[in-house]
């Protein structure tokens, strides 16, 4: 992961519900913050819009940690959010009470923006991995490929490429995004 020499920038990688087609997003993840000289810090997280990320203090994230994370309805609004940073051996679950439209399930490398508005600088983040990604839909189980997942390649300003996600695997769990431009 590098940053851009110039000023801070960030990129985020999450899993969530809602968010495409809807204004409601209940979403888990990491977020690095790159420093123009390169000094890299991660953070967990779990967001509800359109309230602002909870950052998750209790877990220490350090680039390249290996990830898992699940969002779960238990019913209704009731939903459970779980992340646990794998090369750690450390984890954190959350109930929470979110009115979801459940229009799209969501796997993320992005660039974040401000709190205030406006994204910050997009880090070279190199390459993120998602494995193992299910959904639930109408009570079965059903892959990226059954669920017919669609790749956002994500461009600048000036049309080019900074994020771009690979085909899905063969099994259907999992791809993908390397950065740069």
């Amino acid at each position: 992961m590098a940053g851009n020499g110039v000023s801070t920038s960030a990129d985020a990688t999450w899993i969530g519900i809602g968010g495409v087609t809807s204004s409601d997003l209940i979403q888990t993840g990491t977020d690095d913050t790159v420093t123009a000289s390169g000094q890299v810090s991660t953070i967990a997280f779990y967001e509800l819009l359109p309230a602002s990320e909870t950052p998750i203090p209790s877990m220490t994230v350090s680039p390249g940690d290996a990830m898992s994370a699940d969002i779960a309805n238990l019913g209704g609004t009731a939903w459970r959010i779980s992340l646990a940073d794998v090369t750690r051996g450390e984890t954190f679950s959350i109930n929470v009470t979110y009115n979801s439209t459940l229009s799209t399930a969501e796997w993320i490398e992005e660039d974040p923006s401000f709190a205030r508005g406006g994204l910050v600088p997009f880090d070279n983040f190199g390459l993120a991995n998602f494995t193992g990604a299910t959904a639930t839909e109408n009570g079965a189980v059903t892959t990226l490929t059954g669920a017919g997942a669609q790749a956002i390649i994500m461009e600048n300003s000036h049309g080019q490429a900074i994020a771009t996600p690979s085909v899905i695997s063969s099994n259907g769990e999992g791809f993908s995004v390397t950065g740069g431009g």
